[in-house]
């Protein structure tokens, strides 16, 4: 049988998380970004954009220190449905897939290097909001990808495009895919701007 430390059961499962939020999008237009299935669920590049949020919140703010969104990309992607009524979309897709990636990157690189005895204390820049250690806001923001993956497969249904989630559970696999999604993403990414 198989024995994962935390540090590593935590780092895989928001690698899983992650790489299933990717796995929904790809191969998608930045018309299908846009689609909004009913009045109350928002459309595929806003939760790309909560999600973003999500990471700058827990890793940039929390363990690392420094916020690198501002005011008005958070109020934008916290409040959803009403603030997207009142405001155009903040950047292009291109700006916000990359985004969402330079954030994976960083927050994959803060837990890659954090000792494992840190995962079970309140992350280096706490503040007095957050009661939750370091492994569980991966537990948490891992729920929150999956969750908000299962909206993005809701949509590609009614687009037509189908699929299925959660993918990449093994390690080797996922990293194949995502070394194959960079791939895809690299040569397309010019058409999302």
């Amino acid at each position: 049988m198989l024995s994962l430390n935390l540090k590593t059961f935590a780092i895989e499962t928001f690698e899983i998380a992650e790489w299933n939020v990717l796995k929904a999008i790809f191969r998608l237009k930045p018309k299908d970004l846009e689609k909004q299935i009913t009045p109350k669920l928002n459309p595929i590049r806003w939760i790309i954009g909560h999600l973003t949020m999500h990471m700058d919140t827990i890793f940039n703010y929390l363990c690392l220190g420094e916020r690198k969104l501002s005011r008005e990309y958070r109020d934008y992607f916290t409040t959803g449905l009403e603030r997207e009524e009142e405001k155009s979309f903040p950047l292009t897709y291109e700006e916000l897939i990359e985004t969402f990636l330079e954030f994976s990157n960083i927050s994959f690189s803060y837990l890659y290097n954090l000792p494992e005895e840190k995962f079970t204390e309140l992350p280096e820049h706490n503040d007095e909001n957050n009661t939750e250690t370091v492994s569980e806001l991966i537990q948490r923001i891992s729920l929150h990808f999956l969750g908000h993956t299962g909206q993005i497969y809701l949509v590609k249904r009614e687009l037509g495009k189908g699929g299925y989630f959660v993918a990449g559970l093994k390690k080797k696999n996922r990293d194949t895919s995502r070394i194959k999604w960079l791939e895809w993403w690299n040569k397309n990414k010019a058409k999302y701007s």
